[in-house]
């Protein structure tokens, strides 16, 4: 599929702020003091983040007067339950800083316990958009549903280790690393699991859903295409069509290992104080990972224009 820039900076941008800010929440449960000024500008650096990614969503609107409708969906769009849930964060955030600046501790509890619901809530229903889509077999599986907040949660750790005071940053780097590993081997089960042509990938037959005799365990009815209907690209074939080549997509893999895991773990290794360079690695290489996540996938509308749906380019 074509992938969207704008989509791509809000899932990382977004990701990486609301990572951030479930850490800082979640920071706050084991210290009843005041916050260190570091905290103050990490719960910023985190607002700003899912701020822009948020707005930058918009910009893959082809009608933005219309956005309010995505609200409106709540029981049956993942889409319409992460605005709902993004939206909610804002006041609830709000009124959970106002709570640890005036030390209302036992309030304070509360609100962090419920930020940190909703950030894990938008991250997954983030995830769910994608991982629902049964005409996209790529996308739909247990690797899609863990990757989203797992990725954010990685991105903000390393940020939370940049931000620190030094005295904190070794333990915020601790879990930066294990969740660079993590994070790591899932890509790694993700790209091995579509290495080769999917055993599942479906026919045409499959996607016009003619079923099977239950006694014989044929086809009701075998199809194949013989005209594909037009002669040259349309919107469809634009959005949906989009081919990568095998070569430029292992680059970009070794680009996203290295850059995203690799450099970031062996900056934290050598020492904390490295991990805003680490931090900023990482979002690179996960800005590729977010690419390659929509630019290999494969809508089951190929099909009918003639184009393979299988995983080799």
């Amino acid at each position: 599929m074509k992938p969207a820039l704008s989509v791509i900076f809000f899932t990382v941008s977004s990701g990486a702020g609301l990572g951030l800010l479930f850490l800082l929440a979640l920071a706050r449960l084991f210290h009843a003091t005041p916050p260190s000024t570091h905290w103050w500008w990490a719960l910023l650096l985190a607002a700003t983040l899912i701020t822009l990614g948020l707005l930058s969503s918009t910009l893959h609107l082809a009608n933005r007067k219309n956005a309010w409708r995505a609200f409106s969906r709540f029981r049956t769009s993942w889409l319409s339950r992460e605005g709902v849930f993004a939206v909610a964060l804002y006041p609830v955030t709000m009124l959970y800083a106002w709570t640890v600046n005036q030390q209302l501790r036992w309030l304070e509890m509360t609100l962090g316990v419920a930020v940190m619901i909703l950030c894990l809530l938008i991250l997954y229903c983030t995830a769910m958009i994608y991982a629902c889509l049964k005409t996209v077999p790529r996308w739909r599986t247990w690797h899609t549903r863990l990757a989203y907040p797992l990725l954010g949660l990685m991105s903000g750790a390393l940020l939370l280790t940049a931000t620190m005071p030094p005295a904190a940053a070794p333990v915020a780097a601790r879990m930066a690393v294990a969740l660079l590993l993590l994070g790591a081997a899932l890509k790694l089960a993700f790209f091995i699991r579509f290495a080769d042509v999917s055993p599942d990938t479906p026919s045409v037959n499959d996607a016009l859903n003619l079923g099977k005799d239950t006694t014989t365990g044929r086809a009701n009815a075998k199809v194949r295409l013989l005209d594909v209907g037009h002669s040259h690209a349309t919107f469809l074939t634009h959005e949906f069509g989009f081919e990568l080549a095998r070569q430029n997509a292992s680059l970009l893999k070794i680009a996203l290992f290295f850059f995203g895991f690799a450099l970031p773990f062996i900056l934290l290794a050598l020492s904390p104080r490295l991990a805003a360079i680490a931090s900023i690695s990482s979002l690179l290489g996960l800005l590729v990972e977010r690419w390659l996540f929509f630019a290999e996938a494969k809508h089951v509308v190929r099909l009918y224009h003639g184009l393979s749906m299988g995983e080799k380019q």
